[in-house]
């Protein structure tokens, strides 16, 4: 067993979620592998499990024959009653003609174009208008979230649930995570809910997010293997040597 984990220029893992994961597939017995260029990667084994950003995991993925639509899990249709929030698509040029500021915005097709912020004006476009085509996104009306967490989903059961943003006293409602979870019928093997808790108390989705390449948060080592073997096993068609 095999696990390909990036690493930087100087063959030092790239960020400290390298490193955990890492220190968990080493755990499990795994060969670890360190590499820069996914594309220099010559064995094509799609058991072999690799450990880096998104571009890199889905360039893998191709690479070992692997073609599969990744994009559309931020908002589940079966779980918009947790939204509690108006969610839709526009255009970044839709919003800046309209002038619809207050929202939150975050890119539904380039992903890594630039990270989901809050546009308040015409100064937060700059840099982002691609005069070529139009960039597609998601927007979200504003919820006053006190604390954010990420609930780590495997198999279906809540591996783990961190707290990575706010108040450290707010208490997340885990009830209203296992409702989500019981009516999320088209989940993957392993993903993340982020819920948020308002002033009120109430437990409202933030959104979902794919599992492939999500950061560790606080996971133990071996928690984090689990959670990206489960979800490349089901990606790739392959045995998920650590679902035990």
């Amino acid at each position: 067993m095999r696990a390909y984990i990036q690493t930087d220029k100087e063959g030092d893992f790239y960020n400290v979620n390298a490193f955990i994961a890492n220190e968990g597939f080493k755990h499990f017995g795994y060969e670890v592998i360190k590499y820069f260029d996914v594309e220099a990667i010559e064995e094509i084994d799609p058991e072999d499990i690799l450990v880096g950003g998104i571009g890199n995991v889905r360039k893998r993925l191709v690479n070992v024959g692997i073609d599969l639509d990744l994009s559309g899990i931020d908002y589940p249709l079966e779980l918009k009653k947790y939204l509690k929030r108006e969610i839709w698509k526009s255009t970044l040029e839709e919003i800046l003609e309209q002038k619809r500021f207050g929202i939150f915005v975050k890119p539904d097709v380039e992903t890594k174009k630039f990270a989901g912020k809050v546009f308040n004006s015409e100064l937060d476009f700059i840099g982002l208008i691609d005069k070529d085509k139009p960039t597609v996104v998601l927007c979200s009306e504003l919820v006053d979230f006190k604390t954010e967490f990420r609930c780590f989903i495997r198999y279906r059961d809540i591996l783990d649930i961190r707290r990575y943003k706010g108040d450290w006293d707010r208490v997340i409602d885990v009830e209203v995570v296992r409702r989500a979870i019981a009516d999320f019928d088209t989940q993957p093997n392993a993903y993340a809910l982020d819920f948020g808790v308002t002033e009120t108390g109430d437990t409202v989705l933030v959104e979902v997010n794919e599992g492939h390449s999500l950061g560790s948060y606080g996971l133990s080592p071996q928690h984090y293997a689990k959670f990206l073997s489960a979800r490349w096993a089901e990606m790739t068609g392959t045995v998920d040597y650590l679902n035990f």
